[in-house]
């Protein structure tokens, strides 16, 4: 019988596994299987590094992979404008303000860290920034032109501001 501790990490759950024969080799499957997730993962941010330098060094790979996930592709991408890019992932709530009024400010955008800290009036306004700065990088990426302009210590500058202000 499975006597294991609970964690919500699965490699950590199949490399605890242990008792009969199977429960060995559903183990052993397990932990080849989060070994071949951990090889995709570091292949994939390495193709991503190669690609998409500028945008990386923006936004982190989380950031810019849920981008890439959202809108289909670089390719795509680079056909938004800023403004797109600042709600994309916020569409539900975007087709809501026609009742309210009230427009999002932000979507995958918000998880850029350290912009959810800022207070409510700001975020909208440093997000819009970001955005920005991702439109240029996403272009210069994707025909290869440029190196990075820094725009990640001018984000952080602004935000700076921005703390001091509250």
């Amino acid at each position: 019988m499975l006597d294991v501790k609970y964690s919500k990490d699965p490699c950590t759950f199949f490399k605890s596994i242990s008792g009969n024969e199977i429960e060995n080799s559903l183990g052993s499957f397990g932990s080849s299987l989060c070994d071949f997730r951990t090889y995709l993962d570091d292949y994939i941010k390495k193709k991503m590094q190669d690609y998409m330098p500028n945008t990386m060094s923006l936004l982190g790979y989380d950031l810019t992979m849920e981008y890439l996930v959202r809108s289909g592709g670089l390719k795509n991408l680079i056909k938004y404008p800023a403004s797109t890019l600042q709600i994309l992932g916020a569409e539900k709530s975007f087709f809501r303000f026609y009742g309210t009024g009230k427009t999002p400010k932000h979507g995958i955008i918000f998880n850029y860290p350290g912009l959810a800290s800022l207070p409510a009036k700001s975020r909208g306004k440093l997000a819009r920034i970001i955005c920005n700065k991702l439109a240029i990088t996403l272009k210069m990426d994707y025909y290869k032109t440029g190196n990075n302009l820094n725009y990640k210590d001018l984000i952080d500058k602004k935000m700076a501001e921005l703390k001091k202000l509250r």
